[in-house]
């Protein structure tokens, strides 16, 4: 199954782009959120940690807004101190998240879609559905075991439990 097209609006730049122009080539990791999430924020903490581990260096991250372009630019932006700088921020409209929703089947968010370098997706879900472990291009770092320390990543964040009909936008 192939990402569908759908425009979206670069929330750095304000250029216009398509969901499938914004992941072409790359193995990639989406993250539909919302400004009324309450644990959206940490949800992005912990992808944009992932982003920063060197096994993931071949993988880009993204995260697509669905509810306010406005509120979703004053979160990022907060403080005038970028949050998740690993990670490239869009904006979907509304009725585009209508179809993205109808189409990749999610009712609640953080909703993550993983994509190999072709655009299909391998992966899709809440965090306890998408394995983070196990994504296209990650690459195999050997550890030294006699002074590597516990992990401080954890592999996915928490399952979100915020339903979308509960939301009125």
């Amino acid at each position: 199954m192939a990402l569908p097209d759908l425009p979206l609006r670069c929330l750095t730049s304000a250029e216009a782009h398509t969901t499938t122009d914004v992941v072409s080539g790359r193995n990639t990791i989406i993250d539909f959120w919302t400004t009324r999430c309450t644990r959206c924020p940490d949800a992005l903490d912990k992808l944009d940690k992932l982003a920063q581990d060197p096994q993931y260096n071949e993988i880009k991250f993204i995260s697509i807004c669905c509810d306010q372009l406005d509120g979703a630019r004053e979160i990022i932006e907060k403080d005038n101190d970028p949050r998740w700088s690993h990670i490239a921020h869009y904006f979907m409209a509304p009725n585009d998240k209508e179809t993205a929703k109808k189409v990749l089947g999610f009712k609640s968010v953080p909703f993550y879609v993983v994509l190999d370098k072709t655009g299909n997706i391998v992966q899709k879900g809440g965090a306890s559905k998408v394995d983070f472990d196990n994504v296209p291009g990650i690459l195999v770092i050997e550890e030294d075991k006699e002074n590597s320390k516990p992990d401080q990543i954890a592999g996915a964040p928490e399952e979100q439990v915020f339903m979308l009909e509960d939301l009125d936008f």
